[in-house]
């Protein structure tokens, strides 16, 4: 963390990040392009790490079969995105694409950030894992962007409350799937222990319920400063229509 290795892919995110919303805004990409394209970099980065992550089924013995890892798979509220990208690319736009791309907007400025800044797979050029968690990282924090930038969707009050509902249902879910996996060490939605050691306020230093507490106040004050401006902005308006 922190490391040459992070700062320089830091950087080529950054970059990536202002390209693509550079070229998505200047060619005017509609809503369709842009969720094909986030939901390719979602394809080929769950590729990546479903072919990273296969141990024998028994052990060291291939003999048996390959599996999956438990923690490899795409629970974490980031990874459950990419089912959002690919029915909001293949189906056609109702209320339930809206409720998705509301929910999953703030999700992925939040998460991908988060995730870019506390790379828990790692900064090494060599490694596959590395280049997965970035680069879905990156594209997920720019379609959020475009879809605010372009207002496909409005961060207001409703929303901003619902997200919150639906989060917390997400978090008591995988809480319940945590437990059922606890055999696999699974730490889904970081509901189970802070996603490094050594954060300063995510830790179990104090014991699991006031980690859970403050990890409930992150999530909450981070959505609202991601939803803040469009409050005020809907606030402003309504005043100015009375």
């Amino acid at each position: 963390m922190f490391t040459l290795n992070h700062f320089i892919w830091l950087a080529i995110c950054a970059v990536f990040i202002g390209a693509m919303l550079y070229c998505s805004l200047k060619f005017k990409w509609s809503l369709k392009t842009c969720t094909y394209v986030v939901a390719g970099i979602s394809l080929a980065s769950e590729l990546c790490k479903i072919f990273t992550h296969i141990d024998p089924v028994n052990g060291s013995d291939w003999t048996s079969g390959g599996v999956i890892s438990a923690g490899a798979l795409p629970f974490h509220l980031c990874s459950i995105l990419i089912f959002v990208w690919f029915i909001v690319a293949l189906v056609k736009p109702s209320k339930i694409t809206q409720f998705l791309l509301n929910f999953a907007t703030p999700v992925a400025i939040i998460g991908g950030i988060l995730a870019l800044f506390i790379p828990t797979s790692g900064v090494d050029f060599l490694k596959p894992y590395a280049y997965q968690c970035f680069v879905y990282h990156a594209g997920i924090v720019w379609y959020a962007i475009y879809l605010l930038a372009t207002k496909q969707v409005k961060l207001t009050l409703k929303v901003y409350l619902t997200d919150l509902a639906t989060l917390f249902v997400l978090c008591i879910l995988m809480i319940w799937v945590n437990g059922a996996l606890q055999t696999y060490n699974t730490n889904f939605f970081y509901v189970v222990r802070p996603p490094m050691s050594g954060l300063p306020y995510l830790t179990l230093k104090y014991g699991w319920y006031v980690y859970f507490i403050h990890l409930v106040i992150a999530a909450v004050a981070l959505f609202t400063i991601v939803a803040l401006p469009n409050m005020i902005q809907e606030s402003l308006e309504k005043k100015k229509a009375e």
